[in-house]
């Protein structure tokens, strides 16, 4: 009997951002909450379910990062918050501090969250670390937690969001 080895699967590669400039153009270490290959985080935020599920996603087997809570003895990378403001169409908006030892921050707004079901928050909150926005139309079009528009996309990483996690950091 000759037995024969499965094609292995090919790699997803990383997708594009859809932005043409600003913070969310590009994906580098310097744009992101990731220190030392790690988020150390803090929560004053009444989403608890949908952040805590957004760690457990983006804290996948193989994932070269680390998402675990701060400690007296680290620095906190990134807050999560709670904000309100109708105005605002965005329901979860990822915010970069720069300057040493500043906590980045994934800020929740109310008047968008409280109108979502549990699976919309979830995503809001897997959406909402960081990573350039992807394209879900056309013909760039991925299956990615990156993808903008919060009725459409997964929430939890696909393997595109995972290639292009792994871009900056290995």
């Amino acid at each position: 009997m000759l037995l024969f080895a499965p094609v292995p699967a090919r790699a997803a590669v990383p997708a594009p951002c859809i932005a043409k400039s600003g913070s969310d153009a590009t994906e580098t270490r310097g744009d992101s909450s990731v220190d030392e290959g790690e988020i150390r985080w803090t929560a004053s935020t009444k989403y608890k379910a949908e952040y805590a599920h957004a760690n457990r996603a983006w804290s996948y087997r193989g994932a070269r990062m680390r998402i675990v809570p701060d400690a007296a003895t680290t620095v906190n990378d990134l807050n999560y918050e709670d904000f309100s403001d109708t105005r605002i169409a965005a329901a979860g908006v990822w915010s970069r501090r720069a300057g040493p030892a500043a906590t980045d921050l994934i800020r929740f707004n109310k008047a968008r969250m409280d109108t979502y079901d549990p699976a919309t928050r979830r995503m809001v909150a897997a959406h909402a670390l960081g990573l350039c926005h992807k394209s879900g139309r056309g013909k760039n079009a991925v299956s990615s937690v990156m993808w903008p528009d919060v009725a459409q996309y997964p929430d939890a990483p696909t393997d595109v969001d995972k290639a292009n996690l792994k871009k900056p950091w290995g």
